[in-house]
């Protein structure tokens, strides 16, 4: 289908996904951004159309009928909910919300409007992730045991970072969790019932770094070690009776290994296209758009992640 989009923000993110959408032949209708003189050089390198002085400006532009968010995480809320308010097709990055109150009522707003809503996940639209799903679900790895996520960065020191700052909902859940969490979450076939949660913060107050387990009523369990300060694999294991499947760079990843216990053999899976992964996230987005009831996987999977978070977040502050 044919959307005319705006970006609102102008960071790496923002970039990466301008990028994509001029290279696969999508319509950039406008770019906002805190800083007007910021956007012109943003808007001349993906060949949109129009700088927007103002958000409301940029909202109540008819020819505007999808916005992609790419802001710090605490403004998403408010901007997600007056682009959905104007009848706008809304597509924002993780995490779309600080909170499950917030993501809530832009659920909510959504239906009301007639309009989709979608978190930039980029994971759960590849087609490899995609693919092992299908594996999982016919019983290639027999019975599914443990999920183990390891996603860790290196910020540099510096306690004005936004990946820092508390009033910038700064912090390794926010910012990296939703990918780890999201993968064990993908990949169990139950909610989890029990969580355990253990957490260091930075001096600034945000968790710096966390282990998480999980588990659900089918007897699965998962571990997601996230920190922001100490260097992890980006790895997504998934064992079961029958073998496991080990996908490093998982996010974007378009190869796994297969390895199967009974004969120690040794494969790899192959799928999609590490270069080109944002164009995955925006297909199935136009998809849900003309198919509303295939919005459900995506946003369903959103929610249980936030859902968790909160039990995590509540087991921190005890």
């Amino acid at each position: 289908m044919t959307l005319n989009w705006a970006v609102i923000g102008t960071g790496t993110i923002a970039n990466e996904m301008a990028g994509t959408l001029w290279n696969n032949g999508k319509e950039i209708a406008g770019v906002f951004g805190r800083n007007f003189e910021k956007t012109k050089p943003f808007a001349e390198r993906y060949h949109i159309k129009k700088q927007f002085k103002t958000l409301e400006e940029l909202l109540t532009n008819r020819d505007i009928t999808a916005i992609y968010i790419a802001t710090p995480h605490n403004t998403h809320f408010e901007i997600a909910k007056q682009a959905l308010l104007h009848d706008k097709h809304v597509l924002v990055e993780k995490a779309m919300t600080v909170n499950q109150a917030e993501l809530t009522e832009l659920y909510y707003i959504a239906n009301k409007h007639h309009v989709m809503l979608m978190e930039a996940m980029t994971l759960l639209h590849m087609p490899l992730i995609k693919k092992i799903k299908s594996l999982v679900e016919v019983g290639e790895l027999g019975i599914v045991k443990t999920i183990n996520v390891t996603f860790g960065s290196h910020k540099p020191y510096d306690v004005t970072n936004r990946f820092f700052n508390v009033d910038l909902a700064g912090g390794a859940l926010l910012d990296i969790g939703g990918y780890a969490f999201s993968a064990a979450r993908y990949f169990m076939s139950a909610q989890p019932t029990q969580i355990s949660s253990f957490v260091n913060y930075f001096e600034t107050g945000v968790d710096e770094q966390s282990v998480t387990i999980l588990s659900n009523s089918n007897n699965e369990l998962a571990t997601i070690s996230l920190s922001m300060q100490a260097k992890q694999p980006k790895a997504l294991t998934i064992s079961g009776t029958k073998g496991y499947i080990r996908v490093l760079e998982f996010p974007r990843a378009q190869e796994a290994t297969w390895y199967h216990t009974e004969t120690k053999k040794i494969e790899s899976i192959t799928a999609g296209d590490t270069q080109n992964a944002l164009i995955y996230e925006i297909e199935d987005f136009e998809r849900i758009i003309e198919n509303p009831s295939q919005s459900k996987i995506y946003n369903d999977m959103t929610a249980d992640v936030f859902h968790i978070f909160e039990a995590v977040k509540s087991q921190w502050t005890k």
